[in-house]
This record gives structure tokens, C-alpha cells and sequence, in this order.
């Protein structure tokens, strides 16, 4: 959806070691904003993505004004939308699917690259790919972080010098949780959302689920596990998560 950082950069240059026409595509979509003030506030760096882009070896750029939404297809995502990130934000990932699909559809890509920090909508894309038996390879890349550890985000942007190292206490959670593995308990998980909170934090949920279902699991010790996060400080939300395998 553009405003580019180096974790978009990452799937570029992921896609460039594969040696074939590299293409990005910018489109912010409203399909999957629950909030039309989000929307609307959503950054908007065109020139600066294109350049950026550009200076990545990235070979074309698809930007579609808002008639590609003309009679789309809706595609309704499946109930593990609705754990996680699909909680608190109904149809999000309708919106993320649908257009998703409708630009497969146009670009016909061969392989297809996503970001490991939004994990849900990887899972998502790749069992859609597979339900609807489309020759396009998924490719997973993984979360580019700043140097305290926070996640690439475009929201990142919006963090006040103050709110962007506390954020990092999202992945320093994350990381304990994971060091802790072998003793995980639902008290524990409980301890660190209430150490969150206390440090300011909006908790929306933190995770121990499985990384196919994306339901949360009863027992923690069954292998592999992710471990996902959504926070928001002074209203700005961050998401996270790391795989324990």
C-alpha cells in the first residue's frame, strides 16, 4: 500500500535474486479498513516509493487508481480471519483477499512475495492459493527490524521518539516468551500482557496459537508455535510475532 521502507525493500531484493521481471504493485486499499478516518490519514509517498523502487533494481510499478474496484469479485475469507488481527477488525481480510486476487489476476505473477511481520495475511494468501489451485508461488521474507528490534512498519512513521523505543518492548517480549518456551504457561502469557499495559501499551491480544489454524493452543509445548502480538501506544497500533519451532 506503499510508503515504502526496507522491509518492502527486502521483497524486492528477494524477488531480484530470482533473476526474472520484477514488479511492485502500490494501492491503498479501502476494502480492508474498518476505519474510513484511517483510511484517509493512511501516508501517501508515491514519488519516494518510486524512486525507491527504482534504486532496487524493481523493473515496473502497477498503480491503479480506485476502478480496479469496478464490479471486483469479493472473496470472503475463511473462519481463521477471524482469529488474531481478525478479532478486532471484521472483514479486513476480506478486503486484503479480494484485492489481492483481483491483482493476480491482472499481473499473472509467477512467484509472489510477502512479509513474515504480517503473518495472518501470509497464511491467508498461501491456503488461498492452494484452495484455488493458482500456479503462483508464495514466498515468504523475513520481518526487517530497526536496530532496538522493532518491526519495519509504515506506522513506524507516525511514533514519537519516546513511543519508538518503548515499542520495542514488543519484540523484547516476543523474544523472552520464546527463550522461556519450554516453561510457557497462560499465567505467563497474562504477566507479560499486564507488563505491557503498565508500560502504556493498548494490548489487543497476545497469542499462543497454532501457526496453520491460528487457533490458540491449550498445550504450549507442542511444537512449532507462533507467538503473535497487536499493541498500540498513543493510538498507534504495531504488530509482531516470532515462530517457535
Amino acid at each position: 500500500m506503499g510508503n515504502l521502507h526496507k522491509g518492502h525493500m527486502a521483497l524486492i531484493d528477494k524477488a531480484k535474486s530470482y533473476d526474472s521481471h520484477v514488479m511492485a504493485s502500490i494501492f491503498i486499499n479501502p476494502l480492508q479498513f474498518n476505519d474510513a478516518s484511517d483510511f484517509n490519514n493512511y501516508p501517501k509517498s508515491l514519488d519516494n516509493d518510486i524512486d525507491l523502487l527504482s534504486k532496487h533494481g524493481c523493473d515496473s510499478v502497477f498503480i491503479p487508481d480506485s476502478s480496479i474496484l469496478d464490479n471486483i469479485k469479493e472473496i470472503k475469507a475463511p473462519d481463521k480471519a477471524l482469529h488474531l488481527c481478525g478479532m478486532n477488525r471484521p472483514g479486513h481480510f476480506d478486503g486484503v483477499l479480494t484485492i489481492v486476487n483481483k491483482l493476480f489476476e491482472i499481473t499473472k505473477p509467477t512467484r509472489s512475495f510477502f512479509g513474515k511481520k504480517d503473518f495472518q495475511q501470509l497464511r491467508l494468501i498461501k491456503d488461498f492459493i492452494k484452495e484455488k489451485n493458482l500456479s503462483i508461488e508464495i514466498i515468504s521474507v523475513d520481518t526487517v527490524r530497526e536496530l532496538n528490534g522493532l518491526a519495519l512498519s509504515s506506522r513506524n512513521n507516525r511514533l514519537s521518539d519516546s513511543d519508538r523505543e518503548k515499542a520495542a518492548m514488543l519484540y523484547k517480549t516476543l523474544s523472552t516468551i520464546k527463550e522461556k518456551s519450554d516453561d510457557l504457561s497462560y499465567e505467563m502469557i497474562q504477566m507479560y500482557k499486564d507488563e505491557l499495559t503498565q508500560q502504556g501499551f493498548t494490548v489487543d491480544y497476545l497469542s499462543v496459537c497454532n501457526p496453520s489454524t491460528l487457533k490458540d493452543l491449550k498445550d504450549f509445548h507442542k511444537k512449532p508455535i507462533l507467538v503473535a502480538i497487536a499493541a498500540s501506544i498513543s493510538g498507534i497500533r504495531l504488530i509482531d510475532n516470532i515462530l517457535i519451532d
